[in-house]
C-alpha cells in the first residue's frame, strides 16, 4: 500500500523521484514535469513526514547514476543491509534458480524480506527463493526504498526482516535510449539496451519501458582461482563419484588405470584404501549465459477534480539456455540383479572390461588389459565388475555425450502482473484509494539425469531404443546385448578420448572395431532422459484503505489515521513430466507402479520424483493506523493488523509504535517495537518432497536429501525494536540506528548437518556408541537410505529430512551513515560518505529432529556456513566514498568493505568446529580456508553530460582487479558476498530526444 507526499513539504523526495535509475541511465539535465504526487514507504497516512519515525534509505536513481549504473543485482549486493543474496551464481546456493535474483535484508532470508513495486506486492518465485528481483523492469525505476524494520503491522505476512519498495518514474516527457557494455576478462561481456517513452500531460502522465540485459558466460577455468587441487581444497567441487572411477571386483577395488591420465585425483583415505576422484567444477561457469526481457507501462490519470486512476503492466523473463553442470549425476540407487547391494552388475562381456564372456581372451585395449594381475584373477573369478553406486559415475572426464561437455540444463522463469487503482477524496478531507493487483509468475525447469533401469539395461548390452523387443513388458529391455539395435554402454575409460574440460588425452581410448569400446551419441541421447518441471505462483490482492484527519489536535496538529482492508489469494501449481512424476513412475523401471524392485524413489539415478501441486490460500486482513502529533518536537505512530489464513494456518494480529522526539534543532531521536510474522506458503504445508543436492563431509561427496512438507506448521513470529539518531549540522548528516529482532518457531528444514554429524560425529564408523547401534538415535537412523541396508556414512544413498517451526533466533546490529559535503573546492564541490551496518549478535538455539538435539545453540556472527546452505554473516559491511562534482563533470570513487567471516561447518577442517568462543583454539595453525579473508574493492565512476542531451558514464569496477577470498567451497569462493568478475570496465551512454 501508499502513502502520499505533498512535494510542496517535500521538496528532496521529488528531486529523487524526477531521477531515472532506467537511466541505467538518468539524465541530470533531463527534461522533467512538475509531479504532484509521489510514493513513499512506511505509512498509509497522507502527510506522515519523509523524517518520520521509521528507518527508510532511499536509493535515487541520480545516485545509482554517479556509481556507473550498476545492474540491479550489483545494487542490491552493495546495500550493507542485505546479507546473503542470489544473482551471480546460483547453482550450489539455491538450486534451479540461476537467473534469477533476490533481497535478504539481515541475512534472515530472502522469503523474509516483503517486495514491493509501486507499494504493492508481487509474487514470489515458484524456485521459493523469495521475489524474484531480476523480474523488475529496471528502466523504468525511479527509486528504491528501504525500510529496514518488521513491518507485518502495516504489510502482512513477508515483512518480518524489513520492505523494499521499487519505485517507477512518472516525470519522463520524450524518448529516451540506453545503452551500456561492460568489459569482462575472459568472457564476452554484459550489455544491456533500454527504451523509455514518457508523456505528461495536465491530467496525467504515460510510461512505457522496455529493456534487455544479456550476461556472457564466464568459465571457471577463465579464473585461475576457481578450480583449485586436491589438496588445496577438497572441497573444491571434488567427488568420490568419478569418471573414470573405481568399481569392486569381488573383493578387490579397482581403480580405472586412466583415473589420472585423464585429469583426476587419486585420493587414498586413512583405510589405505583408494578411489578416483573427479572435478566437475571444470564443467561448471561462474556466470551462465542469461537473457533477459522487461517490457513496461503505465498510465495516470484523472477522471475528474478528486479522482486518479493508475494501471500498470509488466511482462518479464529470463532464460538460461545452458546452464553449466557435471557431465552427470553419481547415481544413488541401483538397479537390477546387483541392485541389493547396491551396485550395478558390469558384465565381462561389456567390451570396455573384456568384450567376451566366459575365458575368453579380452578384446584389445579393453579395461582388462590395463588391470593388475591380481585384479584381472578377480574379474576372471567373479565374471564381473560390480560397480559400487558411490564409487563412479556414467559420464565424467570425458563430457556429456549431447553436448560434448555439461550436461543441457535449461532455466526459464517469467512474470506477467497488472495492477490498477482509483484514489480519491470525499468530503470532509477523507481520502480514499481502492486497487486491484494480480500477478504470474513461471518457471520451466530442466535439469537432466539418467534412469537407473536403463542405465542397468546398457551395461549389460541392452541399451539404446530400438532394443525393447517386448512392449507388453514397461521397463523390461530384451533381444540379444550388443547385436542389432541393441547397444552397450562402456563405463570406463577405454570409451574416453580426453578430458572434455582441460584436453589431457587417454593413450588407451579406441574409438571403433574390433573392439568397439567408444560410446555412441546414439546410447547416449537414450539413457539421459529430461528431469523437468513447470511450476506457477500467482497472486492476487484486493486493497482498499481510508485516511483522513480526526478532530483531536494536542497542541502540534491534528490526529491521522487510516483504515483499511486487504483480500489476497496464493496459489502454486506444478506440472511434472511423465517420467519423474511419482504418481506414474514411483519404481526405477519406467511404467511400473508396483515397486518390486525399488523403494519409490522414482525412476532417476539422482533426482527423486515429485508430485503435480494444485494449492490455493486465502488471507483476510483489516488494519488501522494512527499518526499523532503530541508536541512541536514529539510525535507517535500506533499501527495494528489482524490477518485470518487459510488451510489451517489461524490468525495473527501484530501491533506496532514508534516515537520520534526532535531533541534539539541538529539531533532527532527515533524507536519503534511491534511484532512481525511469516506464515508458512502452501508447500510448506504439503506432505510432499523436495529433491536437491548438497555435499556431504562423511561421504566427501554429493548426495540426495528429499524435503518432505508439514501440514501442522504454524507460523514464525518475531518481536522488532530500533532505536536511532538522525544528525543534522549544515551540510553534515547522520544516522545511526540499533536494531534487533526475536524470533520463534522460525519455519526452517530440519538440519542436514546436525543430522549426519549426530550419527557420525567427524565421519566416523559406525561402531561408536552415539551411532547406528544407539536405540535412542533409531528414530534418526531412519532417516538415512544406505546402500545395502548397512548404517555406515561411505554407504549413504539418501537423507530425509522436514519442514518445521525451529530454532529461536535472536539477531541485532547497529547501522550507519554519514554524508558530508564541502562547497567551493577547485570551482566545484566535494562530497563524501560512509554507510555500514555492524551485526553485533546472530544466535540460533539448538536444533532438534524426533526429539534428539542434533545441533547446539550457535553464535553466527562473523560466520559462514552455519546454516542451512552455508549463509554467509559478516560483521561489517560498508562502503565509503569521494565524489568531486564540477559543471558538467562527475567523478565519484567507492571503496566496499566485507568483513572477514570464520567458516564454521563441522568436518571441512579434519573435525568438527575449530574455533572457539574466542577465535581459533590456542595453539592450532589455521588451515586454508577456515578463515574467509575481508573483501576490500574499489569502484571508480566518471560522469560527463554531453551535448544533444546526452549523458556518458565510464566506470572501473575493483579498481584493484581484487580476487574473491579463498573459501572451502565448489567453486574456491562465497558468491554471497564476493563477486567473481574482477576487474571490469563499463561503458554507459543515455540520449534524450
Amino acid at each position: 500500500m501508499l502513502r502520499s507526499l505533498s512535494l510542496r513539504s517535500a521538496s528532496t523526495c521529488a528531486l529523487l523521484a524526477g531521477a531515472s535509475l532506467a537511466a541505467s541511465s538518468g539524465l541530470a539535465n533531463a527534461q522533467t514535469t512538475e509531479v504532484t504526487e509521489v510514493v513513499v514507504t512506511g505509512s498509509f497516512i497522507r502527510g506522515t513526514p519523509e523524517d518520520a519515525a521509521l528507518p527508510v534509505d532511499v536509493l535515487s536513481a541520480q545516485d545509482l547514476q554517479k556509481q556507473g549504473a550498476p545492474a540491479l543485482v550489483d545494487v542490491i549486493k552493495s546495500i550493507p543491509g542485505v546479507q546473503s543474496v542470489l544473482g551471480e551464481t546460483n547453482q550450489f546456493a539455491s538450486q534451479a534458480t540461476t537467473g534469477s535474483g533476490n533481497i535478504n535484508l539481515r541475512g534472515l532470508g530472502a522469503v523474509r524480506t516483503l517486495v514491493l513495486m509501486n507499494g504493492r506486492r508481487l509474487t514470489s518465485s515458484p524456485g521459493g527463493s523469495g521475489v524474484d528481483t531480476n523480474l523488475l523492469p529496471t528502466a523504468a525505476i525511479g527509486r528504491i526504498e528501504v525500510l529496514k524494520d518488521g513491518a507485518a503491522a502495516t504489510y502482512g505476512s513477508d515483512a518480518i526482516g524489513g520492505v523494499v519498495n521499487f519505485i517507477t518514474r512518472s516525470d519522463l516527457n520524450g524518448l529516451e535510449l540506453n545503452g551500456s557494455y561492460t568489459h569482462i576478462d575472459g568472457s564476452d561481456g554484459d550489455y544491456s539496451l533500454s527504451a523509455n517513452y514518457g508523456w505528461v500531460g495536465d491530467r496525467g502522465d504515460i510510461l512505457l519501458s522496455v529493456g534487455h540485459r544479456h550476461r556472457s558466460e564466464l568459465d571457471t577455468l577463465e579464473r585461475d582461482w576457481a578450480v583449485n587441487s586436491y589438496l588445496e581444497n577438497p572441497n573444491g567441487s571434488w567427488s568420490g563419484f568419478g569418471n573414470p572411477g573405481t568399481y569392486i571386483a569381488g573383493a578387490t577395488r579397482i581403480v580405472d588405470p586412466a583415473c589420472q591420465t585423464l585429469g583426476n585425483t587419486l585420493v587414498t583415505s586413512a583405510a589405505g584404501t583408494q578411489s578416483c576422484y573427479f572435478q566437475f567444477g571444470r564443467f561448471n561457469n561462474l556466470v551462465e549465459t542469461e537473457n533477459h526481457y522487461q517490457v513496461y507501462g503505465q498510465l495516470n490519470w484523472d477522471l475528474g477534480e478528486t479522482t486518479r486512476f493508475h494501471a500498470e503492466a509488466l511482462y518479464a523473463s529470463h532464460d538460461v539456455p545452458h546452464e553449466g553442470t557435471s557431465p552427470s549425476y553419481g547415481p544413488t540407487q541401483a538397479f537390477g540383479p546387483g541392485a541389493a547391494s547396491g551396485s550395478f552388475i558390469i558384465p565381462r562381456s561389456n567390451p570396455g572390461l573384456c568384450g567376451t564372456a566366459g575365458t575368453a581372451a579380452c578384446l584389445p585395449g579393453s579395461l582388462f588389459g590395463q588391470l593388475t594381475p591380481a585384479q584381472q584373477a578377480a574379474v576372471n573369478g567373479s565374471g564381473f565388475v560390480a560397480g559400487n553406486i558411490l564409487l563412479w559415475r556414467p559420464y565424467g572426464a570425458g563430457g556429456n555425450p549431447l553436448t560434448g561437455g555439461s550436461k543441457p540444463d535449461k532455466r526459464f522463469f517469467e512474470g506477467m502482473r497488472f495492477s490498477a487503482s482509483l484514489s480519491g477524496e470525499f468530503g470532509g478531507g477523507i481520502g480514499w484509494d481502492v486497487a486491484a493487483t494480480h500477478m504470474i509468475n513461471r518457471s520451466d525447469i530442466v535439469t537432466y539425469d539418467i534412469p537407473v533401469a536403463r542405465l542397468h539395461y546398457a551395461l549389460n548390452g541392452l541399451g539404446g531404443p530400438g532394443c525393447d523387443t517386448d512392449p507388453a513388458t514397461p521397463g523390461v529391455q530384451g533381444g540379444v546385448p550388443g547385436v542389432g539395435s541393441c547397444l552397450y554402454y562402456n563405463p570406463f575409460s577405454s570409451g574416453i578420448a580426453a578430458n572434455a574440460a582441460t584436453g589431457e588425452t587417454n593413450p588407451n581410448y579406441l574409438p571403433g572395431s574390433p573392439a568397439a569400446q567408444a560410446n555412441s551419441q546414439e546410447i547416449g541421447r537414450w539413457l539421459f532422459q529430461p528431469y523437468g518441471y513447470q511450476s506457477e505462483a500467482t497472486l492476487t490482492v484486493i486493497d482498499a484503505v481510508l485516511n483522513g484527519q480526526a478532530p483531536i489536535d494536542f497542541g502540534a496538529g491534528p490526529v491521522g489515521w487510516a483504515l483499511g482492508a486487504q483480500h489476497r489469494t496464493n496459489g502454486f501449481s506444478r506440472d511434472v513430466n511423465d517420467i519423474n512424476n511419482i504418481a506414474l513412475n514411483p519404481c526405477p523401471e519406467e511404467g511400473v507402479t508396483n515397486c518390486v524392485t525399488g523403494r519409490g524413489n522414482g525412476v532417476f539415478g539422482f533426482l527423486g520424483p515429485l508430485t503435480e501441486q494444485d494449492l490455493e490460500g486465502n488471507v483476510l486482513a483489516a488494519f488501522g493506523e494512527l499518526q499523532v502529533p503530541i508536541t512541536e518536537a514529539l510525535s507517535m505512530q500506533l499501527a495494528l493488523r489482524h490477518e485470518e489464513h487459510s488451510n489451517g494456518v489461524g490468525s495473527t494480529t501484530n501491533p506496532k509504535i514508534a516515537l520520534r522526539w526532535q531533541a534539539t534543532d541538529w539531533l532527532a531521536l527515533r524507536g519503534s517495537a511491534g511484532t512481525t510474522f511469516r506464515a508458512p506458503t502452501q508447500s510448506n504445508l504439503l506432505s510432499d518432497a523436495n529433491t536437491t543436492q548438497a555435499f556431504i563431509t562423511q561421504t566427501s561427496g554429493y548426495r540426495a536429501f528429499d524435503t518432505f512438507g508439514n501440514p501442522d506448521l504454524k507460523p514464525e513470529t518475531a518481536n522488532t525494536y530500533n532505536v536511532g539518531a538522525i544528525v543534522s549540522l549544515g551540510n553534515f548528516n547522520a544516522t545511526v540506528d540499533y536494531w534487533t529482532f526475536d524470533f520463534q518457531d522460525t519455519i526452517e528444514a530440519e538440519s542436514g548437518a546436525g543430522l549426519l554429524s549426530t550419527i557420525f560425529p567427524n565421519g566416523a564408523s559406525t561402531t561408536l556408541p552415539n551411532g547406528c547401534v544407539d536405540p535412542a538415535l533409531a528414530a534418526l537412523v531412519a532417516r538415512f537410505t544406505f546402500q545395502s541396508g548397512v548404517c555406515a556414512p561411505n554407504n549413504i544413498q539418501r537423507v530425509r529430512l522436514g519442514i518445521i517451526n525451529g530454532s529461536d533466533i535472536k539477531t541485532s546490529g547497529v547501522d550507519f551513515s554519514a554524508t558530508y559535503r564541502a562547497n567551493d573546492v577547485w570551482g566545484g564541490a566535494m562530497t563524501f560518505g560512509l554507510d555500514g551496518s555492524y551485526l553485533l549478535k546472530y544466535d540460533s538455539a539448538a536444533s532438534f529432529i524426533e526429539g534428539v538435539q542434533v545441533q547446539g545453540a550457535q553464535e553466527l556472527a562473523g560466520t559462514h556456513g552455519g546454516t542451512a546452505g552455508g549463509s554467509s554473516f559478516p560483521e561489517l559491511r560498508a562502503n565509503v566514498f569521494a565524489e568531486y562534482a564540477r559543471d558538467i563533470h562527475n567523478l565519484r570513487l567507492t571503496v566496499r568493505y566485507i568483513d572477514s567471516m570464520q567458516d564454521v561447518r563441522d568436518g571441512r577442517f579434519g573435525g568438527t568446529n575449530i574455533f572457539g568462543p574466542n577465535g581459533a583454539v590456542a595453539g592450532f595453525t589455521l588451515p586454508e580456508g577456515a578463515k574467509l579473508d575481508a573483501f576490500v574493492t574499489a569502484d571508480a565512476s566518471y560522469r560527463v553530460l554531453l551535448p544533444w542531451e546526452t549523458t556518458m558514464t565510464a566506470t572501473v569496477v575493483n579498481l584493484f582487479d581484487t580476487d574473491p577470498p579463498f573459501a572451502r567451497r565448489d567453486l574456491s569462493y562465497d558468491p554471497a558476498t564476493a563477486n567473481p568478475l574482477g576487474r571490469t570496465y563499463r561503458l554507459n551512454v543515455t540520449k534524450r530526444f
